[in-house]
């Protein structure tokens, strides 16, 4: 009588699904967490081999965000290269930034992912009551950073300290690496995002695959001394997996809104209502009102001060177009570099706040959307969860290897019983 087949359980198809994703992609995904964790300490590595920004030796008093942009503007002649940021400090000793975008950006069309185009003249009326829809969360195809130009002055003396292109170097190649994989137009991006999801379902299915029956919970978290061959691979995988679990979800789940922003906070915005934080904070469009003079920065500065008086400026973004707002970052004493800072959206043709985005105030959904980056780049939040950023991309070859060799291991020995059983066979048929 022939031997019944074995059912298949939810367990079983969930094994295989976790082994193969892990198997297929391994490569992608161990390139993924060693680039990710050397981005998350790039600018301590820089600084070590004497590549980082340079000192701001001068003491006193900052100078305005709009003295540090004529001094950027007097130390550059490439025409065609205009304003579109500037930054104060974080501590006393760091340098000023100004940025001056690439050369004639200003007279680009504005192309976004999915082939969206910004149009002029009428089109122009009309973008602004459809943002909330037709613009919702588009991302650009080229950075407005792409081909910029930083320069790097003493907030006090407004000395020229450096003059720098855009990211470049081996921290440049490696956030492309990790950021897009070489592959520009959105499609790397979107394959990095994949990754993330593949990521996650690695840690929901394994998750489910380490749970212990009862009795075992003590041992599920640990490695026993005497674990070797696969049973060690098993148990090392498991332990750490379980360990590092929330935090290698936190990190993969905002990586993956990083690369779908837009979905991500629609899901978001479905579960905790709130504005849509991409749309009103870096599309947010204005109407140029005829014979008007545009708001000066020191006098966006004044309105954004005004509404919120216990902070102080941190950076600006300008307008690049008479259609697009202004927007200024601000934060209180005791801000965690890299922690969602306050922005304030100004109408500079009718010299008028738009909108405040406060931390203080935010909703639970926009809370979240706001500090999805920090959270994937390790800031915000002190050194400690930082180095815990940097443990959630190292690990990632661990698991590889464990997993590995555990697929390994267990074929060998499948295999190593087969021929040995073959050979029992084929010894019997010689006896008879």
């Amino acid at each position: 009588m022939a031997p019944r087949p074995q059912r298949r359980t939810v367990r079983y198809w969930l094994l295989q699904l976790h082994l193969w994703i892990g198997l297929i992609l391994m490569l992608p995904l161990v390139m993924m967490g060693i680039t990710g964790a050397v981005l998350v300490y790039a600018h301590d590595i820089e600084h070590l081999l004497g590549q980082g920004e340079p000192a701001a030796k001068t003491v006193g008093e900052w100078r305005s965000p709009s003295e540090l942009i004529e001094a950027a503007k007097a130390a550059t002649k490439e025409p065609g290269r205009i304003p579109i940021a500037v930054r104060w400090p974080i501590e006393v000793g760091e340098p000023a930034a100004v940025r001056l975008s690439r050369p004639g950006m200003a007279n680009e069309r504005g192309q976004f992912r999915g082939g969206d185009r910004q149009q002029g003249g009428q089109g122009q009326s009309q973008a602004q009551g459809q943002s909330q829809g037709q613009a919702q969360g588009r991302v650009p195809v080229r950075s407005p950073f792409a081909g910029s130009l930083q320069i790097l002055i003493d907030p006090v003396s407004l000395e020229l300290l450096e003059t720098q292109q855009a990211m470049t170097g081996w921290v440049r190649f490696f956030h492309d690496l990790h950021g897009h994989i070489f592959i520009a137009g959105g499609l790397g991006r979107e394959i990095v995002g994949w990754l993330g999801v593949a990521m996650l379902v690695l840690g929901c299915s394994g998750l489910y695959l380490w749970w212990p029956k009862a009795g075992q919970w003590k041992a599920a978290f640990t490695v026993r001394r005497t674990a070797k061959g696969i049973r060690f691979n098993r148990e090392l995988h498991g332990a750490v997996g379980i360990w590092s679990l929330v935090l290698f979800m936190v990190v993969n789940f905002t990586g993956v809104y990083l690369a779908f922003p837009q979905q991500i906070s629609a899901a978001v915005n479905t579960v905790w209502p709130g504005r849509d934080m991409r749309v009103a904070q870096f599309q947010a469009r204005v109407e140029p009102m005829r014979g008007a003079t545009a708001i000066n920065l020191d006098e966006a500065l004044a309105l954004a001060k005004e509404r919120v008086p216990d902070a102080r400026f941190l950076n600006a973004f300008l307008p690049t177009r008479p259609d697009q707002a202004l927007r200024i970052g601000m934060i209180r004493p005791g801000h965690g570099e890299g922690a969602p800072a306050i922005t304030v959206i100004i109408d500079p043709w009718r010299k008028s706040i738009v909108d405040v985005f406060d931390p203080q105030t935010l909703s639970t959904g926009e809370s979240i959307i706001a500090w999805q980056r920090a959270l994937h780049y390790g800031q915000g939040l002190g050194g400690g969860y930082k180095f815990l950023v940097f443990v959630s991309g190292v690990i990632i070859p661990l698991f590889a290897v464990t997993g590995f060799l555990m697929w390994w291991l267990k074929r060998r020995n499948r295999r190593a019983g087969e021929r040995a059983k073959a050979a029992i066979l084929a010894a019997a048929q010689s006896a008879d």
